[in-house]
């Protein structure tokens, strides 16, 4: 019984070592070498690009985990989902980071997307996005950009400009009218906008401050 047991560990050790092996092994090493790639999502990638990236990995262990972590060093690049329909052939579909905002701080100007993520220093001067001004905050470009997300489905005041300073955010409107709310307690203050504006038009006021108990405002 013992003898058998130990044929088999033996047995099985050698399966072990030959299978950990058998990759570095130039026949078996050309079958399962990567030797098709598509990519698809995203113009920025060409087949070459993929093929450079991944030049040391095969098709046998290249996971979808591995292409994300491989990938971050792409910042318009969310995601990357990993299909391996054949030995050899790898589809790599890319989910991009669509520029949402541009952000400025500290007298540099970034393009985030809605996750606060930094696209590209290089689409600065993209004047379709809206404004983010950061002139103080305690809050990550993450927690800023939730903030102005949360805006956007909350009121239909058309922004075009934040500007976040000393526990506040500002918005100026399409219109040039100015909303004030305090960060701490932004979901109470934009439901008193809500009810505020479902009886008076926004067009109507320069300045409104929802910040304080009572409202100060300022008519056109």
């Amino acid at each position: 019984m013992l003898r058998k047991t130990t044929i088999i560990i033996l047995w099985l050790g050698i399966c072990a070592t030959v299978g950990y092996l058998s990759p570095t092994l130039p026949l078996v090493k050309d079958i399962i070498a990567i030797k098709t790639v598509n990519v698809k999502g995203t113009d920025k990638f060409k087949e070459e690009d993929i093929r450079e990236i991944f030049k040391s990995q095969n098709w046998f262990f290249l996971t979808e985990d591995y292409v994300n972590e491989k990938l971050k060093n792409y910042p318009f690049v969310k995601r990357a989902i990993l299909y391996k329909p054949q030995i050899g052939q790898v589809d790599i579909i890319i989910e991009e980071r669509k520029p949402f905002a541009i952000l400025n701080y500290k007298g540099k100007s970034y393009v985030v997307d809605k996750d606060g993520e930094i696209i590209d220093n290089k689409l600065s001067e993209k004047n379709d996005l809206i404004k983010i001004n950061v002139i103080n905050s305690y809050l990550s470009f993450r927690d800023m950009l939730s903030k102005v997300d949360f805006i956007y489905k909350n009121l239909s005041i058309n922004p075009k400009e934040f500007t976040f300073s000393n526990g506040e955010i500002a918005i100026i409107n399409e219109n040039n009218s100015t909303l004030v709310f305090s960060l701490d307690n932004l979901e109470e203050e934009v439901k008193k906008a809500k009810v505020f504006f479902a009886k008076n038009s926004i067009a109507n006021y320069s300045y409104i401050n929802f910040s304080f108990d009572d409202m100060i405002i300022a008519k056109k």
